[in-house]
């Protein structure tokens, strides 16, 4: 049995996942998948499930499709049933369009521990899904859903669950407990980021104000990513843990791009994924 274990994980951050696209092509290019584990959270579930599939440069086309798609991304539907990011709307195209290849991704999950984190509504902690051929596009989905910037939350096996960012944004330590020795963390912030208040925590934390410890979770967001990024800047004994992130802010927001600004973030993934591979084959 393999004792060292090597874990992939991929943080959200909607459209500035295109960073993360541009790392794991890089990957794809070079071959390299030499993980054992692999976690991505809310939009990082998608370039996860490309990568497993082998689909070299589509989260690249998805997003530079999507950028500036008003079907996809709309401020004036923040109080309608979808939010601003139609998660439906992105099922549908990136089903008809750009299909997963399960045969790849099922065969690869044969070898390797797969999960999406998603938020339990009624608790606040996080759930670790194993994404099936019959349920990955529903895990996709219930790993990203956000009150007010996209759907609520989506119910799967009878449990509501909502974006995983809020309660185990970066989830180095379930890597951990799942045994991995050294952890690879693809971030869509620079090293020196750290979180503050969020108007969509805030806004979440009325939308859910029933659910007293997910309104907590919510409102404690900033601490929780703060904490983790922390924990991941200290020593520990056997871990290894190396962060691949832009050196800059990323021209890219979470709800908002374009072509130019797409391209340039993606070459930036692409150059330290690159980078990275050269470093560690």
């Amino acid at each position: 049995m393999k004792s060292e274990k090597t874990a992939l994980i991929l943080q959200g951050g909607a459209l500035r996942t295109i960073f993360t696209s541009g790392v794991l092509d890089a990957f794809i290019a070079q071959k390299f998948f030499p993980f054992d584990i692999l976690i991505g959270v809310s939009a990082g579930t998608m370039c996860l499930s490309y990568y497993i599939g082998n689909q070299y440069g589509t989260t690249f086309d998805i997003i530079k499709q999507l950028a500036e798609d008003k079907d996809f991304i709309n401020l004036k539907n923040a109080f309608k049933k979808e939010g601003i990011v139609n998660l439906t709307h992105l099922r549908n195209f990136t089903t008809t369009k750009f299909p997963i290849d399960y045969k790849t991704a099922l065969k690869r999950k044969e070898s390797a521990i797969v999960e999406f984190v998603a938020t339990d509504v009624k608790t606040g902690k996080p759930v670790y899904l194993n994404p099936t051929k019959e349920n990955w596009n529903d895990c996709l989905i219930a790993s990203s859903a956000l009150p007010i910037y996209s759907k609520g939350s989506h119910t799967l096996n009878g449990q509501k669950l909502m974006d995983g960012s809020w309660s185990d944004p970066i989830p180095v330590k379930r890597a951990i407990e799942l045994g991995a020795t050294k952890i690879i963390v693809v971030r869509t912030s620079p090293l020196s980021h750290r979180d503050s208040k969020s108007y969509i925590g805030a806004l979440g934390s009325v939308w859910f104000k029933e659910h007293e410890a997910l309104k907590k979770s919510l409102l404690e967001e900033h601490l929780h990513f703060n904490s983790v990024v922390d924990f991941m800047n200290e020593k520990h004994e056997g871990i290894e843990i190396i962060q691949i992130a832009p050196e800059k802010k990323l021209k890219t927001t979470s709800s908002s791009s374009s072509e130019k600004k797409v391209i340039t973030d993606y070459r930036n993934g692409l150059d330290l994924g690159l980078r990275f591979v050269m470093k560690n084959s």
